[in-house]
């Protein structure tokens, strides 16, 4: 199927440079016979000839508004001229509606991509009702081959309908323009069991914060242990660390408080 859209595009791309090398063939033929010098008037007998001959030519052309003017020095553009550049133009426009109403998932408006296609519209679903879900997550709750899932995957982002956020070896999806990118990201880390739970801890004492140890003590585990899941916190900016003595405590930076009040 990536091959079909492939050539509709590439077919697309053809027809406009052909009507566009064509309107350029007429306009230099208008600007070379445009450009023949006033010929010498004491030439009588050639100089009846050159314009009996621009007569026929403006015959053969079809010029029914040009009173008597003649070629020579002047670039006459023609009613003519402008309707063929309006055809070519037109046609340009219809060929391409015939491509992208007819190549499957090619289109003529790719953020209007049709969503009535069972299975990418139950993907579109999935991934709305849980933000941040990774592809193999996808494909158990639709029950589907990954290459089937990435294929319908693909076509929606290319019509922007979602788009992706690396979080280490997942790739992440979103519905686009419902989320701004730091509510991505604390999705995101939100979806890492350790570091979400570490997150929720530091939320729910942000008033008077919480100490590395605590924080330790309440997941079961050792302080060296849960470093690592403080560092990305700090690094994406969303914790701030204060020290009191021995001991770091931490809160959550004001901009990103809202966030996880709506998430929590």
């Amino acid at each position: 199927m990536h091959g079909i859209k492939i050539n509709a595009k590439v077919a697309l791309t053809l027809v406009v440079i052909f009507a566009f090398l064509i309107w350029n063939v007429i306009y230099v033929g208008i600007a070379f016979l445009g450009n023949i010098n006033e010929p010498n008037r004491s030439e009588s007998s050639d100089l009846a000839i050159i314009y009996q001959n621009q007569d026929l030519m403006l015959n053969d052309m079809q010029t029914s508004s040009i009173e008597g003017t003649k070629l020579s020095g002047v670039l006459i553009i023609t009613q003519n001229q402008i309707k063929i550049t309006e055809t070519l133009v037109l046609s340009s426009f219809f060929i391409y509606f015939i491509i992208a109403t007819n190549v499957q998932d090619f289109n003529l408006f790719p953020s209007q991509v049709k969503l009535n296609q069972s299975t990418r519209q139950k993907i579109f679903e999935i991934i709305e009702q849980n933000e941040g879900i990774h592809l193999r997550e996808i494909c158990r709750a639709m029950d589907k081959k990954m290459g089937v899932v990435q294929y319908h995957i693909y076509v929606m982002e290319s019509a922007n309908l979602i788009s992706s956020m690396k979080d280490g070896r997942y790739k992440r999806f979103f519905v686009n323009h419902k989320n701004s990118l730091e509510e991505r990201l604390v999705i995101c880390l939100l979806q890492r069991e350790t570091t979400g739970k570490i997150l929720n801890l530091i939320f729910e004492k942000n008033g008077q914060g919480i100490s590395h140890s605590t924080i330790a003590k309440e997941m079961g585990t050792s302080s060296q242990a849960i470093t690592w899941h403080i560092h990305k916190l700090t690094d994406a900016d969303i914790i701030s660390t204060t020290k009191k003595g021995c001991q770091k405590f931490y809160q959550i930076n004001p901009n990103f408080l809202p966030i996880l009040e709506s998430l929590l």
